[in-house]
C-alpha cells in the first residue's frame, strides 16, 4: 500500500480516509468496545481473585476455570462478552446483572417502539435488522412490558390529592379487556383538574359494561382513596354516571358534556337541510357569558327554529340544556375545562391510535399494562412540556 505523508497527496489521504469510515468505522467500533469490555471484566476478575494469571502472590483467594461467552443487547448492539470462571466462587461483575441478556437502555427503546405503533413481531424484525438477527424475540418483547405490573400496582393504589375543580368520567370501548368477550368492552375512566392548573388520570377499571354498579363501584374507590371534596364533575348522558355521582358526591355539580350534546343532536339531524346551522346555533348558546344571556339566547334559537320545535334533535337539546349549565356556577376561568370531556376524549383518541396495530389485547392484565405505559409516556411529556416552558419563561 502506498505510504501518505501528512504533507501534501491531499486528495489522496481524503480518498482513503473516505473509504476507511464508509466501509469499516462500524466494525472497527464494535471491535473496540467489545475489547474494551472483555479486558474490563479480566480487571475485575483479577481485583476479585486476588492475582492475574499465573501470578503468584498471598493475595490469591481463586484460580479462573476458563470462561464463558455471553451476548449482552445494549442500545449500541450486541456485545459478545468473555466472562471469567473460577475455581472456588461465583463472581458477580459491574457491567451486568445476573442472568441480565438486555441493558435497560436497550429495554426502554425497544418499549418506546413498542408504544410509539411496532407490534412484538415488527419490533422483532426492527431490531433483527439493525443488531443482526435474534436481537429479541416475539415474545421477549411482550415480556419487556411487564415491568410495568409493579409501577401499575402501586399507582392503582396511591393516595389521591381532595382538592379537584373538574373531576372528568367517561369510558373506551377495547377488544380484548375482558378476554373471554369477542365485544369490545369498557374501561372506565376518573380525570382531575385542580385548582393550581395541574391534571392527572385518576384510575382506569375495565369492567363488563357501563352499569350504575360499575359507574357507583369506580367512583367510590377513588373516593375511598381521598378524592372527596369535588366541584364538578363532567360526563356523557349515561344516567348511570349520574345516579354514581350523586350516590358518592351529592354536593358535586352533575354537568352534561356540550360535545356529546352536540354529537347527538347531530346525528338526530341527519337527513335534515338545516342539520349545519342549526348546530352552529346551538353551539352558540353554550357561548354566554352568564345564565341570563344563555336562556336569552336558547329563546333566540327557539324562535328562529319553531319549524323544527316537533323534531326529536330539538327537543333533546331543550332537554339537555338545563342539565348541561352547571359550569356557569364556577369561576370563568374553569368554564372552557368543565364544558366538555374533551380531555380524557383526546387521550382515548390517543389510545386507540397506538392499540390499533394488534386489534384486541390477549387478556385483561395486558389491557392494563399497555394503557399504563401509554399514561406514563403521555404525562412524560407533559411534563417535559412544562418544564421547556418554565425555563423558556425564566430565560
Amino acid at each position: 500500500m502506498e505510504t501518505l505523508c501528512f504533507e501534501g497527496n491531499y486528495t489522496k489521504r481524503f480518498a482513503r480516509s473516505r473509504e476507511f469510515f464508509h466501509r469499516c468505522v462500524e466494525e472497527e467500533l464494535d471491535r473496540r468496545v467489545q475489547e474494551f469490555y472483555n479486558e474490563l471484566l479480566r480487571e475485575e476478575f483479577k481485583l476479585q481473585s486476588g492475582a492475574d494469571w499465573y501470578e503468584r502472590n498471598d493475595q490469591r483467594v481463586d484460580r479462573r476455570n476458563g470462561h464463558y461467552w455471553r451476548n449482552l443487547v445494549t442500545s449500541r448492539g450486541i456485545i459478545s462478552l468473555k466472562v471469567p470462571r473460577g475455581e472456588k466462587k461465583k463472581y458477580k461483575f459491574g457491567l451486568f446483572e445476573k442472568h441480565q441478556r438486555k441493558t435497560k437502555k436497550f429495554e426502554e427503546i425497544v418499549i418506546d417502539g413498542i408504544l410509539k405503533g411496532l407490534s412484538s413481531r415488527k419490533a422483532r424484525d426492527f431490531f433483527g435488522n439493525m443488531f443482526g438477527s435474534g436481537t429479541i424475540s416475539h415474545q421477549a418483547a411482550v415480556s419487556t412490558l411487564k415491568k410495568f405490573d409493579l409501577e401499575l400496582e402501586k399507582w392503582r393504589k396511591r393516595k389521591i390529592r381532595n382538592d379537584a375543580v373538574v373531576v372528568v368520567l367517561d369510558a373506551v370501548y377495547f377488544k380484548g379487556a375482558i378476554s373471554s368477550y369477542k365485544y369490545a368492552k369498557p374501561v372506565l375512566f376518573g380525570y382531575a383538574i385542580y385548582a393550581d392548573g395541574s391534571e392527572e388520570v385518576l384510575d382506569y377499571e375495565i369492567v363488563q359494561g357501563e352499569s350504575l354498579a360499575a359507574w357507583h363501584r369506580f367512583c367510590a374507590k377513588l373516593s375511598d382513596r381521598g378524592l372527596k371534596d369535588i366541584q364538578l364533575v363532567v360526563h356523557d348522558d349515561n344516567a348511570a354516571t349520574s345516579e354514581a355521582i350523586s350516590l358518592v358526591w351529592p354536593k358535586a355539580l352533575d354537568q352534561q358534556c356540550i360535545f356529546h350534546i352536540l354529537k347527538n343532536m347531530n346525528k338526530k339531524l341527519i337527513g335534515c337541510v338545516d342539520k349545519k346551522k342549526i348546530i352552529a346555533d346551538a353551539s352558540l348558546v353554550y357561548q354566554a357569558q352568564s345564565e341570563e344571556e344563555l336562556y336569552r339566547l336558547a329563546a333566540q334559537f327557539q324562535k328562529k327554529w319553531k319549524k323544527y320545535m316537533r323534531h326529536g334533535a330539538i327537543k333533546y337539546f331543550f332537554k339537555m340544556l338545563p342539565k348541561s349549565i352547571a359550569y356557569l356556577q364556577l369561576p370563568k376561568k374553569y368554564w372552557s375545562l368543565a364544558k366538555t370531556s374533551n380531555r380524557l376524549e383526546r387521550l382515548f383518541e390517543e389510545l386507540k391510535r397506538r392499540i390499533k396495530v394488534f386489534r384486541r389485547f390477549p387478556n385483561p392484565q395486558s389491557c392494563r399494562r399497555w394503557v399504563y405505559a401509554l399514561l406514563k409516556e403521555e404525562l412524560n411529556k407533559v411534563n417535559l412540556d412544562c418544564s421547556l416552558l418554565e425555563s423558556q419563561q425564566s430565560s
